[in-house]
């Protein structure tokens, strides 16, 4: 049964786990933050410029929303990843029964695909164009459930359920759009946390004809074509144009399809041009939560990241301690279990010592690479499993069970580490590296919030032997690492714990 166009869907309850770690930092905090410390300084140096910098952050946070590419509230996907030669073409408002069909005809005869932002209000009045489109191999996104223009400008409580009710709707086509465009292109301080809730990121535009809603489509093809450049999403709308015939409008969409041709311009997916799924079928692997979304997005280029970047010298610290620590923890009978596995970069090496790996991660993506490793290396003793190890149902028996960087996610570690400890044999070992909490560490932590939007939690040593002994382990040996010094003790924690033979005895006795 279609709702009824006028009244949105029931929106599903939002999973309270995920409020609680999320902390959608943006440069506009930052901003915020910087403007009114400059106020209180000025202030004491020449009052009469002491506004000026609150002025200037009120004038950025006026101008921000209407630019389609600066995140400035939220990190906004405007353009394909660097170096991609393509270009995405992308139709919002629709679907429309005058001239989607033609529209999906046209780019079959030009053997092109597109995503179309669609409204809840009109895929719930035209359901079979919406599987129409999906059944032409196109993508869908989530363009609110009514397109208020000036859906920005209401409440949070609106913008939730204009967002999460186009997304029930379109789950009964068998869908979870990830993608999110907002109307107008217009965003606001509170999208990007109602987006993290709903396990979505927000894609706006690189090139437009300006047509104002097919309003004005005199030569929208000749606009778009003398803008256009490799890498851009180009915004176009699939709705009857207001003063014109529709013939008119698809001879502009012909137009510009050859002249794309033309200029050497290839029309590529928008998931391939911008490395996000902007879809999700029903039944494929994945989640909903923001840190699966952030880790399926980057998975392809996790590796390179890793090892190639800023970050690198906490990840090669990592892996080196990791390696020290190989021929003492894992054995050829070892049943191993793997938590956050990511791409391999460690479970291969574990694997290789062991009878089996079970590995975990939260992104599904990440472990199909970690599976084309395994494969190419000739390696068949790791089994993946996709899911938030925080609340997925732990099975098996383990003699050894590990983490790498990954419980600063979990919010509940307690809970965690006495569910983990039932799996774990008796004289098993546990072994993790993990964000200790430090000044240096609080700056990371600010850096990912700014990126993911999650607050990543660090813990302090004593903290951790805490957690530990509390969970039925003893023998617990835990060391701090890199970044030491006399004003900070290290960014990273190293523990190793045996779990307890019988866990209703005290650790010591």
């Amino acid at each position: 049964m279609t709702p009824s166009p006028s009244i949105p869907p029931r929106v599903p309850s939002l999973d309270p786990g995920n409020r609680r770690i999320l902390c959608p930092l943006s440069p506009a905090h930052i901003a915020g933050f910087a403007a009114f410390h400059l106020y209180v300084i000025l202030l004491f140096v020449d009052i009469r410029t002491a506004p000026l910098p609150l002025l200037a952050f009120l004038l950025a946070c006026h101008i921000a929303p209407f630019l389609p590419r600066v995140g400035f509230f939220l990190p906004i996907v405007g353009r394909g990843k660097p170096g991609e030669k393509g270009v995405a073409l992308t139709f919002d408002d629709g679907p429309d029964p005058e001239v989607t069909p033609l529209l999906l005809d046209l780019l079959d005869r030009h053997s092109v695909s597109a995503t179309f932002f669609v409204t809840g209000e009109r895929a719930a009045r035209h359901p079979s164009i919406v599987r129409d489109i999906l059944s032409r191999g196109h993508a869908i996104g989530n363009h609110s459930y009514h397109h208020f223009p000036f859906l920005m400008l209401k409440g949070i409580r609106t913008l939730r359920r204009e967002i999460a009710s186009a997304q029930s709707l379109l789950a009964g086509f068998g869908i979870v759009p990830l993608a999110f465009r907002p109307p107008v292109g217009i965003t606001n301080p509170l999208l990007w946390r109602v987006l993290l809730e709903q396990g979505m990121y927000c894609v706006n535009y690189s090139c437009r004809a300006v047509d104002i809603g097919n309003r004005r489509i005199g030569r929208l093809s000749e606009k778009v074509l003398k803008a256009v450049s490799p890498g851009d999403i180009i915004a176009l709308h699939d709705i009857a144009p207001l003063h014109a015939v529709t013939d008119r409008l698809m001879a502009e969409f012909d137009a510009l399809l050859r002249g794309l041709k033309e200029k050497g311009l290839e029309v590529v997916p928008l998931d391939r041009l911008i490395g996000k799924e902007v879809m999700r079928r029903e039944g494929s692997p994945g989640e909903a939560h923001p840190a699966a979304l952030f880790y399926d997005g980057l998975a392809a280029d996790y590796d390179r990241e890793q090892f190639c970047s800023p970050v690198s010298i906490a990840r090669k610290t990592e892996y080196a301690l990791f390696e020290a620590r190989l021929p003492s923890l894992f054995s050829p009978s070892d049943r191993v279990l793997e938590i956050g596995a990511g791409t391999g970069i460690f479970t291969l090496a574990i694997a290789r010592r062991c009878r089996e790996v079970t590995a975990v991660d939260i992104s599904a993506n990440m472990l199909e690479i970690l599976k084309v490793k395994a494969a190419g290396e000739g390696i068949g003793n790791i089994r993946t499993i996709a899911g938030n190890a925080e609340t997925m149902a732990l099975e098996g028996s383990y003699t050894v069970a590990c983490a790498f960087s990954c419980l600063e996610y979990l919010e509940n570690l307690q809970a965690f580490f006495r569910r983990l400890a039932d799996h774990i044999e008796p004289g098993g070992t546990f072994y993790f590296i993990t964000a200790r909490r430090s000044l240096f560490r609080l700056f990371a932590q600010i850096g990912n919030a700014m990126r993911q939007g999650l607050w990543l939690k660090a813990h302090s040593r004593r903290e951790i032997e805490a957690l530990l002994t509390a969970s039925g382990f003893d023998e617990i040996r835990i060391s701090s690492h890199l970044f030491k010094s006399r004003v900070s003790g290290g960014i990273l924690l190293e523990a190793v714990a045996r779990r307890r033979f019988d866990p209703s005895i005290p650790a010591g006795l």
